[in-house]
């Protein structure tokens, strides 16, 4: 049985890391950047807040297939060098056996957020902010 401070202990680190990830989406989705301090900042706060939620730290092979991935992507600008930070970040928290998943509501979110900006633009866009798929996905992947 969880103690009372224990469980005010974990519903601070879960609204930290929301707002943390509504902070960054909103920044994304108004400049199409992820900064490095706002990485800094959540290597500050966020890492540790997934600690106090019970979340491991792995470094495993599937760590190292998405990091090679996210590299491979973001130097052959399929994704921009903030997003591929943005993954590096979140990778040693994913569950790897939960991936396929994770990877469907990555597509999804990604189509469908495409899809509202070429409605709202009546054309194709020439950028995408990618972060709240990014987060939404790994966060689905953690909460399984």
């Amino acid at each position: 049985m969880t103690t009372l401070p224990s469980v005010y202990l974990e519903l601070f680190a879960l609204v930290v890391c929301i707002v943390w990830a509504a902070v960054i989406t909103y920044t994304d989705l108004r400049t199409y950047r992820i900064t490095n301090s706002s990485l800094a900042f959540g290597l500050g706060l966020i890492w540790p807040s997934l600690f106090l939620l019970d979340q491991n730290f792995r470094v495993t092979s599937g760590f190292l297939v998405v990091s090679i991935a996210a590299l491979t992507a973001g130097l052959v600008s399929f994704v921009g060098m903030g997003d591929v930070k943005l993954i590096l970040f979140i990778a040693p928290w994913l569950r790897y056996e939960n991936m396929s998943k994770t990877l469907l509501l990555l597509i999804a979110v990604s189509w469908l957020h495409l899809v509202v900006v070429s409605l709202m633009l009546r054309g194709f866009p020439k950028r995408i902010a990618f972060a709240p798929a990014i987060l939404l996905a790994a966060a689905l992947n953690m909460a399984t």
